[in-house]
């Protein structure tokens, strides 16, 4: 989500959601509309003025104003985009209408009853709540062609009422719209809930983490007891003849058990439609962790090569997220995916002279710290 922070001026909400705007004026009064030009003039119908000026405020008399915006966020917003503006100044992107045409995320909250050593987002309290930012901006793109959702905090499901209403409410707008659920499951234990969870929506794919097959070394990694309620939860959803994806973040603690990790997935969960191996996104506790958690995909490649194969030899559906071409054996290139939202993807100088840059998912510009370099692959 990308954000920054500014400076406001008769702001008396805790929060608006707004669509970007660049024409002097609103022709839909319904719709609360973010004017953003360069002008310290009255426009007709807006909700709030956007700017980048940091002495507007004398100008503008009493209208709800931001201004001293960052000059490189400023020239971003574009017409379309849907902004969540907070009484602090903080302004997000919610919706990004070049980056995210045809999808959209809904952040359910920053809480979550794990505290995994790799996360790049560790729980915090919710400052407020973000169903009606969430379903605010599901309205306002509510004639758009949304072909993917997806569902994340934080737990989602920590959020029950919440998110039981969001997945009606996405099913209603965008009937078709696949539903990516991102969750530790450790809530899906209880079979009612698994069960709610699923009739709320026919499109849900749950994307559950799935560290490795070792009671202890799961635990380890997640920071709470949830191997014996992963489990259950997983069984829950393939009684529910659920979507289920199985995620695996490759660090030191877990490299060496990959291919025992594909084993007790092929024999306790072969109806998973999805096997994702995913590097790591070093920021948050990943950062914090770096030491002990870094690992060069140069080490694990053999390994991953190897978990890859035996479920690939056993017609298991396998994805590579998160790890650049030139960083792992050519064996494994068939299975890596451009997998790195739009807006924190980016490439080294040495990428632009790469046959692979295309497709490629690069590296997180959030990573605060790697010990790896990147090379052009050159044919």
């Amino acid at each position: 989500m990308i954000t920054t922070k500014s400076k406001v001026n008769n702001f008396d909400k805790s929060f608006i959601i707004a669509t970007v705007s660049s024409s002097r004026i609103n022709f839909k009064r319904n719709v609360q509309t973010a004017y953003i030009g360069e002008t310290d003039k009255f426009t007709f119908g807006h909700s709030i003025f956007l700017s980048n000026l940091p002495n507007i405020v004398k100008n503008m008399q009493n209208r709800p104003l931001v201004y001293d915006i960052e000059e490189s966020f400023f020239q971003y917003l574009q017409d379309g985009d849907v902004i969540a503006i907070y009484q602090n100044g903080t302004i997000h992107i919610i919706w990004d209408k070049n980056l995210n045409k045809n999808d959209a995320t809904l952040f359910m909250t920053n809480q979550c009853n794990a505290n995994c050593i790799m996360c790049p987002q560790p729980p915090k309290k919710d400052e407020h709540s973000f169903y009606e930012i969430n379903k605010s901006m599901l309205n306002y793109i509510a004639d758009k062609n949304i072909y993917w959702i997806s569902i994340t905090g934080g737990e989602p499901t920590l959020k029950s009422v919440e998110l039981l209403s969001l997945l009606r409410y996405s099913q209603k707008l965008f009937p078709k719209a696949k539903i990516d659920l991102l969750t530790n499951a450790k809530k899906l234990e209880d079979f009612s809930f698994a069960k709610e969870v699923a009739l709320s929506n026919s499109n849900i794919t749950f994307c559950v983490s799935f560290p490795s097959d070792d009671e202890d070394d799961f635990n380890m990694i997640m920071g709470t007891r949830n191997f014996t309620h992963a489990i259950s939860a997983i069984q829950n959803l393939g009684l529910l003849r659920q979507m289920v994806e199985l995620r695996i973040v490759i660090m030191e603690q877990n490299y060496n058990r990959l291919l025992e990790i594909s084993e007790f997935i092929y024999r306790n969960f072969p109806f998973v439609v999805h096997i994702a191996f995913m590097g790591l996104e070093i920021v948050g506790n990943a950062h914090d962790n770096f030491q002990k958690i870094d690992i060069l995909p140069l080490k694990y490649s053999q390994n991953l090569l190897d978990a890859v194969v035996y479920l690939k030899q056993r017609d298991m559906n396998i994805s590579i997220y998160n790890v650049p071409f030139c960083l792992l054996d050519k064996k494994l290139w068939p299975f890596i995916k451009n997998s790195i939202s739009k807006w924190k993807q980016t490439y080294e100088e040495e990428c632009r002279f790469c046959a692979k840059i295309d497709n490629c998912p690069g590296i997180f510009s959030t990573t605060k710290e790697s010990n790896y370099k990147l090379e052009a692959i050159k044919t």
